[in-house]
Order: C-alpha cells, then sequence, then structure tokens
C-alpha cells in the first residue's frame, strides 16, 4: 500500500509539486460526470471545479514552497514528427470539457500559479526537465494519475497520484512502485515498452500484458537481457517478442519522458504570486462557484503587477505579487446561535414558540439512512436565520417518549408550515413514532430539483452554490471506516452544533431559493402544488410497502438456475471448453483469440464484450447471441429474483421502495432500494417476477391503473397532428392505424403492428434509422422507408419535434405543458454522438416530462379522496405511467372508478384538451394478474 504523504515539522529542502495539468483536467471532468454540474444557462463546469478542488487541495494540504502546472500544448510533438501514428486513435475530447479548458487556461494564472506549456512537447516532458533541474535543491512531488511518471521517480522525487474513490492523494517512492506494479523505477519503462499503450497507439509486444511485463522484467532484468536469453521463454512469447523488436524500440523512445529541454528558469521565476481577486471573483460568480468566490475573498488584498512572459515557453504568473502569499485551510462555516435543549422544560418553552409560529425548519438526527431501522436522537429546529435548537433525547434527561409527546401536535399541525431538506425521510422516521408531519410547505431539495434538474441537491452543494458556506459533513462528526463512531458516542453540544446547522441552513436555502422560484410562476406552481404536496403521499406510500410471495421467487429461482446451465452448456460447447462466463477477460479471449470473431473495438484490458459488440455479432454469430441470454437471464436472477427475498424487511414482512422525486431530469419518479421501474414486462420471466408482488392479505387483491399510451396522446395534443388526434378521438387502436398509413393496406397483420408499435414510440425518442433497424430486425433501408412513410403520415408530429429543438437551441431549455423546466446542453455540438443524445432528450423530455406531471397530479387527487373517505385501500406503487393498489374487499365497487376519474381529471388539470385519456383498470391476486 502507498503510505500518505504527511507534513514535515521541518525540511531540510523546500517542497516543490508538478501538475500534470490535462490529466488533471480529465480525472476531474469524469470524477463529476455524473453530478452534471452546470450554470443555470447551462454551461458546463465540472471540470473547471474539480481541478480548482484539485490544486486548492494540494495548497492546504500540503503547503508547498513552488508549485507549477504544466499542460501539453496543442501543437504536434518531436513524438509526431518521428512516428506519424502516435496517439492517432485518441478520441477527440469531449465538447462539454473543451468548452471548459480555455477557462481553466485563464484561472490558473489568476490563481497566481505558473504554467508551463511549449510547443512541439507534452506536459509529460516539461515535468520531467524541471524535476532533472531542481531534484537537488528540492524535495519534488509529481501530481498525476498518469503511471508513466514512475519512471522519473527515485530519492527526492516521488509520485503524487489522485486516489480513485475520495480526493486524497497516495504517495508513491521507488518501494511503492515496485510493490503497486510489479518493477522498480528504474526498470518501469521496459516494461511500460512491452505492455504498450493502445490509448496512444503503441503496441508493445501482443500477448504480454502489465503481470507478464514485470515478471519478465524482474526475471532477466531489463529488455535487452529478455532478448538475450529467448531461448528460455514459452513458443507464444518468444514469437511475440521476435516479431516485436523493432516496435519495442519505438515504444521505449515514444514513452520514455524527456528530461533535457531548454529551460531557463530559477527558483525565483517559480515563485507563485497573489490571486488576481479583481479577474477570479466576477469568474467564480459567473461560473455559480459561490463558495470559491467566498473562500477568495478571504485572502488579502495585493497589488497588481504586469504578469511575466516568455516568447518560446508560454509562461504565465498571476497578475498579483506576493511571495508568502499561501491559501487559507479551508474552514467550516461560522457557527449560529444554537441551543441545545436537553430538559424538559426548556423542551416546553421550545414547543410554545413553535406553536405560535406559521412555519419553521426542522431536521431529524437518526442511528440509520434506513428510515425502518432508524432511532430517533434528537430534532433540531430553526425559525431566524442563524438560530437553532436542537432537542436531544437519547442518554440525556429528556426522553424520547417526553420529546415526541410535546413535539406532535406541532409537527402534525396542519396550520404551520414545515421546511426541510429532504423531508420526506424524516416524515418516515417520525411515522414509526406515531408522527404524521404536516404539511411540507418547503423542501430545498426538490425546490433546487425544479429550477435545474440537472444539478446536485445535497444540502452541502447547496450551501455551498447558494449561500457560500462551508458546512460540517456528518464524516466530521462521526469519522469514516474503522476510526467510526456511533452517533450516541458523539459528544451533546458537538452533535447539537451539527443538528442545528442543518436546520439553519434548510431555512436560509428556503429564502434564497423562494426568490429564485418567484421569478417564475410555473415552477413556482409545480413546487407548491405537485412536488411539496406529493412528498406525504410518497411517505405513505413507503411506510406502506408492499407484500411478497417469497415461495414464488425461490421456485423461479430454481427455474432461472436451471435454464442459466442449460445456456451455459451450449456456449462451453461453441468455445469448446468451460470458463467463466461472467469474465469479460476470459470473455474475450473465447470469442476473439480462440474463436476468432472480428473484434468491433478495444479497451484498456482487452476487446470489449459489452451489449452493444454483442448484439452487433450475434446477428452473425449463435454463440453471442447465448451469451446476451446468458447475461439476461443472469441479471434477472441476481438483481431481482435472488435480491428481493432479502429486501424484505423483518419488522413489516414487506418491501419498501424508496421513491425519489429529485433523480430522473424529466420529472419522472424513479425508484431504489429496490428498483421497481426496471422489473422487464416484455418478457415471460418478468412477467413472473411481478406475480411474485400480491395483496396484505385475504381481505385485500390487487388493483392496477395504468394511463394507456399516454405518451403518444401527449404528443398528439402537443403537436395537433389531425390525423394522429382523430385515431384517439375515434377511439382506434393507434398501432394498427399507424400500420395502416405507412404500409398503405386494410389488412393489418401483427407484425406490421409490431413495427407500427416501435415506431410511433421510437419517433417520440428521436429514433434514427439504425435503431429502428436493429429493434426490428430488418436492414436499415426498409427502416428508413418506414420512418419516411411515418413522416409523411403525420406531419405535424416531426414539425412539432423539430420545433422543440429549434427552441432549445435558442433558450437553452424545453418545458412541459406545465412549464417545468430542463436545460438541454450539447445541442450544438460537433461530437455526433452528444449532439444526438441531446437532442433525444430534448425531444423526449415535454412529452414525458407532461405525462410524469399528469400521473402526481393523479396520485395526488387519489390520495386526497382516499383520506377525505377514509378508505382502507392503499396506494402503495408507482411504476411510469401505472399506479398499483392494495385494496380492501370492501372498496371493490369504490376503488377503481375513484382511481379512473382521478386519473382522468389529472390530463385535464394539466392542460390536455383534446385528446380523450384512457385508463385501463385490473384486479388481481398478483400483480401481473391485476396488469
Amino acid at each position: 500500500m502507498s503510505e500518505q504523504l504527511s507534513q514535515p515539522a521541518e525540511r531540510q529542502k523546500p517542497s516543490m509539486f508538478l501538475l500534470d495539468g490535462m490529466a488533471l483536467v480529465f480525472r476531474s471532468y469524469y470524477a463529476l460526470m455524473s453530478a452534471r454540474m452546470q450554470t443555470q444557462s447551462g454551461f458546463p463546469t465540472g471540470a473547471i471545479y474539480g481541478f480548482i478542488n484539485t490544486i486548492l487541495k494540494i495548497e492546504e494540504t500540503y503547503r508547498p514552497d513552488f508549485l507549477v502546472v504544466a499542460f501539453d500544448s496543442k501543437e504536434k510533438t518531436f513524438r509526431h514528427e518521428a512516428f506519424p501514428d502516435y496517439k492517432a486513435q485518441r478520441p477527440a475530447p469531449p465538447t462539454d470539457l473543451i468548452q471548459q479548458l480555455g477557462k481553466i487556461l485563464e484561472i490558473v494564472p489568476a490563481m497566481g500559479i505558473p504554467m508551463l506549456k511549449r510547443p512541439g512537447f507534452e506536459a509529460d516532458d516539461i515535468i520531467g526537465t524541471l524535476t532533472k533541474k531542481f531534484e537537488d535543491r528540492c524535495n519534488l512531488f509529481l501530481v498525476t494519475p498518469d503511471k508513466d511518471f514512475a519512471q522519473l521517480v527515485h530519492d527526492g522525487v516521488k509520485l503524487l497520484k489522485p486516489a480513485r474513490q475520495n480526493d486524497e492523494f497516495l504517495l508513491y517512492g521507488a518501494e511503492e512502485v515496485k510493490s503497486h506494479y510489479g518493477v522498480y523505477p528504474e526498470q518501469f519503462l521496459d516494461m511500460l515498452a512491452l505492455m504498450g499503450d493502445s490509448s496512444d497507439n503503441i503496441p508493445g509486444a501482443p500477448g504480454i500484458g502489465p503481470k507478464t511485463a514485470a515478471n519478465l522484467i524482474n526475471r532477466y532484468g531489463s529488455i535487452a537481457k529478455i532478448y538475450e536469453n529467448l531461448y528460455e521463454l514459452r513458443p507464444r512469447a518468444r514469437e511475440s517478442l521476435l516479431k516485436s523488436k523493432a516496435a519495442l524500440e519505438n515504444g521505449r523512445f515514444l514513452m520514455t519522458i524527456k528530461t533535457d529541454m531548454d529551460i531557463d528558469l530559477t527558483l525565483d521565476d517559480l515563485k507563485q504570486k497573489s490571486p488576481d481577486l479583481d479577474f477570479l471573483l466576477p469568474l467564480f460568480e459567473e461560473l455559480e462557484f459561490r463558495t470559491l468566490a467566498a473562500r477568495f475573498k478571504s485572502s488579502p488584498e495585493k497589488k497588481n503587477e504586469q504578469a511575466a512572459s516568455d516568447a518560446d515557453l508560454e509562461f504565465n504568473f498571476g497578475a498579483n505579487v506576493d511571495p508568502n502569499f499561501q491559501f487559507a485551510k479551508k474552514q467550516p462555516r461560522d457557527l449560529g446561535n444554537y441551543t441545545l435543549i436537553q430538559d424538559e422544560d426548556d423542551l416546553n418553552q421550545l414547543a410554545e414558540k413553535l406553536g405560535s409560529l406559521k412555519e419553521f425548519a426542522f431536521d431529524t438526527e437518526t442511528t440509520s439512512l434506513t428510515t425502518l431501522d432508524a432511532e430517533l436522537v434528537g430534532i433540531s429546529f430553526s425559525f431566524a436565520p442563524g438560530e437553532a435548537f436542537f432537542v436531544y433525547c437519547a442518554e440525556s434527561a429528556l426522553s424520547r417518549e417526553t420529546a415526541i409527546r410535546v413535539l406532535k401536535p406541532i409537527l402534525e399541525n396542519p396550520e404551520i408550515g414545515k421546511i426541510g431538506q429532504n423531508l420526506k425521510y424524516d416524515m418516515l422516521v417520525l411515522k414509526n413514532y406515531g408522527v404524521r408531519v404536516q404539511p411540507v410547505r418547503f423542501d430545498t431539495m426538490l425546490a433546487s430539483y425544479v429550477l435545474n434538474p440537472d444539478k446536485t441537491h445535497n444540502l452541502d452543494d447547496l450551501a455551498a452554490d447558494h449561500l457560500g458556506l462551508e458546512t460540517v459533513k456528518y464524516a466530521d462528526l462521526v469519522g469514516k471506516g474503522k476510526s467510526e463512531k456511533s452517533i450516541y458516542e458523539v459528544e451533546p453540544k458537538t452533535l447539537s452544533d451539527y443538528a442545528c446547522q442543518d436546520a439553519d441552513v434548510a431555512l436560509q436555502l428556503k429564502n434564497v431559493l423562494e426568490k429564485a422560484l418567484g421569478e417564475n410562476e410555473p415552477l413556482k406552481k409545480i413546487c407548491e402544488e405537485l412536488e411539496f404536496p406529493l412528498v406525504g403521499v410518497l411517505a405513505d406510500m413507503e411506510h406502506e410497502g408492499v407484500r411478497l410471495d417469497v415461495a414464488v421467487l425461490k421456485t423461479l429461482s430454481e427455474t432461472l438456475g436451471t435454464e442459466l446451465g442449460r445456456v451455459s452448456k451450449i456456449i462451453y460447447d461453441a468455445a469448446g471448453e468451460a470458463f467463466n462466463l461472467d469474465s469479460p477477460k476470459q470473455l474475450s479471449e473465447i470469442l476473439f483469440e480462440k474463436l476468432k470473431l472480428p473484434a468491433k473495438r478495444r479497451t484498456k484490458t482487452g476487446y470489449s464484450t459489452d451489449v452493444r459488440v454483442l448484439e452487433e455479432l450475434a446477428e452473425s454469430f449463435p454463440v453471442a447471441k447465448q451469451i446476451l441470454e446468458y447475461r439476461s437471464l443472469q441479471k434477472l436472477k441476481s438483481t431481482y429474483v435472488d435480491a428481493l427475498p432479502n429486501l424484505v424487511h423483518p419488522k413489516t414482512g414487506r418491501i419498501h421502495t424508496s421513491f425519489n422525486q429529485h433523480i430522473a431530469a424529466t420529472g419522472r419518479l424513479s425508484s431504489s432500494n429496490p428498483n421497481l421501474q426496471n422489473i422487464p414486462i416484455r418478457t415471460e420471466i418478468g412477467r413472473e417476477i411481478r406475480g411474485a408482488f400480491v395483496p396484505s392479505d385475504a381481505h385485500h387483491t390487487l388493483l392496477s391503473a395504468d394511463y394507456s399510451q399516454i405518451e403518444l396522446r401527449i404528443a398528439a395534443e402537443l403537436s395537433g397532428d389531425p390525423t394522429m388526434l382523430g385515431a384517439f378521438q375515434n377511439r382506434e387502436d393507434i398501432h394498427s392505424t399507424t400500420a395502416k398509413l405507412i404500409f398503405e393496406t386494410d389488412e393489418v397483420t401483427k407484425d406490421m403492428r409490431r413495427k407500427a408499435k416501435e415506431v410511433n414510440f421510437g419517433v417520440l425518442y428521436g429514433i434514427m434509422p439504425f435503431g429502428l433497424a436493429q429493434r426490428l430486425d430488418i436492414s436499415q433501408a426498409e427502416a428508413k422507408e418506414i420512418i419516411s412513410q411515418y413522416k409523411e403520415k403525420y406531419p405535424m408530429i416531426f414539425s412539432y419535434l423539430e420545433g422543440i429543438l429549434d427552441k432549445a437551441r435558442a433558450s437553452g431549455y424545453v418545458e412541459t405543458l406545465l412549464g417545468r423546466r430542463r436545460y438541454i446542453r450539447d445541442l450544438n455540438s460537433k461530437n455526433f454522438s452528444i449532439r444526438s443524445a441531446a437532442e433525444r432528450a430534448a425531444i423526449n423530455t415535454p412529452i414525458q416530462g407532461t405525462a410524469a406531471d399528469m400521473i402526481k397530479k393523479a396520485m395526488l387527487g387519489i390520495a386526497s379522496d382516499i383520506h377525505k373517505q377514509s378508505l382502507r385501500s392503499r396506494m402503495i406503487l408507482q411504476v411510469h405511467d401505472e399506479l398499483l393498489f392494495n385494496m380492501h374487499e370492501s372498496e371493490v365497487d369504490i376503488l377503481p372508478e375513484l382511481v379512473q376519474r382521478e386519473m382522468i381529471e389529472a390530463a385535464k388539470a394539466i392542460g390536455i384538451r383534446n385528446v380523450p385519456i384512457e385508463v385501463e383498470v385490473g384486479t388481481g391476486a398478483n400483480w401481473i394478474e391485476a396488469h
């Protein structure tokens, strides 16, 4: 294991940190890709934010005496001149990364950090040269995720690699390089040459990977010695090396980091300057980096000085000068006026105050994120910014029972609005203690989501983005890993400050986000009339749960096991041997080396065996089709059939999925733990899984209510296409109608209807001839003709879809019928794949988002009716366009009509006027029977 870099008390030599700029930018980009960070206008910011924080992390943790960032230049290098194919296979950087790179190249020198580039050379060579130049005068740390730098490591020069799973760094000296890679630094180049590097188009010796290369180097010492002893090697390795001698020499040249560039700089030249706040602060505001802006504002003001430059070596300083400047270590925000309450008298005084308010923010502290298992440790309250109270009811003079008794009337008071972050969690925890919290006045997580669904919505990020506050994290409170302690072990005042902070920040965020919503009336209404009220409905559904017949799944597991055995045998027979079907590496070797199937795409570990590759191969090679079947069966077995019984809660005997309002950018609900949205319905086995979902007892049956072809109906409404509108108004089967039109026949076969159905729904997802051809197993020419016929018969559908794209390109966003907004970037990307994905998102969101708004509206109406009529039936699941109910036997004549009525009324309420809405209702002893 690599040791952590520590800060020595005294240094014999100053420290110099040399950063591999582009490699760290790429790492930041991919690390934050899932967060989809962007400004309100849609400009991507994840790579910028991550890169700046990497620099600040180094500054704050290690306090370097010198820090330099080296970047590659855009010009071809001496390596390209020697070998034109060098890096020829490397794809162009993503468009949204290129957009950010210009800002990064401005920010680094503005932060006062020397930044180096030189035409014809790579950042590696600049770093290698500075290493050689200053290794006798400084302790050098090479900061990069690139393993190639290990060749430079020796006494006084160490590799500092970002860890994969967190924001820490790992230090590699010579022993760590040997431990991690298998060879010492002085042998590293030979190992690299043997391995090659596909990303840089450096071949290496075929069949020799990292482990074999390290073993050979350790056995013989060098490539030269290996060639002297070729006769000792196995025939396959010997033949590979004989054919690759010239390639290895070339590869070694290409991967050697230069250390002798002409860089005439002194240590004084590399001193860090003070940041140019006049440039940085407005830019951080533009990029919506409010936390970064706040941190830089705290640094002392500096005098401006002209940046130095070099005509040959692009060399940038920050605009201000202060050689002694260091970034202040990041500190938690100043705590407000926070009060710990541990006795009943103080609690009663707080309750009296809370009872007199129109609204307040609150937050619970518990022992678990699983609501049914969570023990209540305390509740924090805030009703004025900077002021909060924490009712501590664990191991104190104040019992949990007393706290609940006093606070229950206030938390349940419908006249007092409740504010919080992810209030559903707190509501579910308090349900365990008989408290039904109401009403949801404002949920900061959902407000942030409605304002911009593609951003992150956790409390820490929201506090940073909107308040410029650095919050105390839960891990700061209890620790991590083996050192993590119980929340009961946290000192009460420390816990109080943490808990009060959450309520206080939620209240302050409410004030900011409410103002932002006030600038867009439709979004404000979506929050107040749809998302906030739905929180309580979803909490009730999650708490209720759904019963599972475990015996059904056990039988199905045995069936799947038998079927997997059958498919596996077919594959093994085709391969001529048994192997690990779940190993991509072994599968790749069997398919592409032994069976000689045409390889489609290469990865770092071998040839790809992903779904797209196998689907292409399956058209000509039955073994690929069998592997796809194996994977499908294995996924069903592991993800659902074997996993679901383990998720039945021991207290309730039911599954309690979590419904997420803030995940899907379209506005749809998603579910997790377990995800019930992805149980396949088209396959027989998928339907059998649904058959395991059953009523709670003998006095109940399941009722399913499903919107019929709702997205097509919405498309007809939004486009006004007369042909499609007419078909729905005449109660025609839309797929048969489409088949008649595009195939120009009155005799519609099942196959024609199937094709029409695929194109009907595919059009709404921006399907192309290639995609339709794959779905229907037809030629691209036939698929193109079908789409052409569709455009001719439903012209206004396509006019509407083109209109969406035009509007999105102009405004940067699309909207649902209610005005729910989603920002779409990359519509003008030069990369076809990226642009196409953005166009599909733009086309689909208004339709799918409108459907999402509709079913949410229906859920609110149904829940209200069930409550008003004191019905015993319960809504228990929402999956796509379907609602599932646990229906009591006494209400079989009431509930179906109620549900159907509210679902149809919801369509009218959100603005559907011209298309009749149909709701298919069914009942049964299990989910599949009801559906």
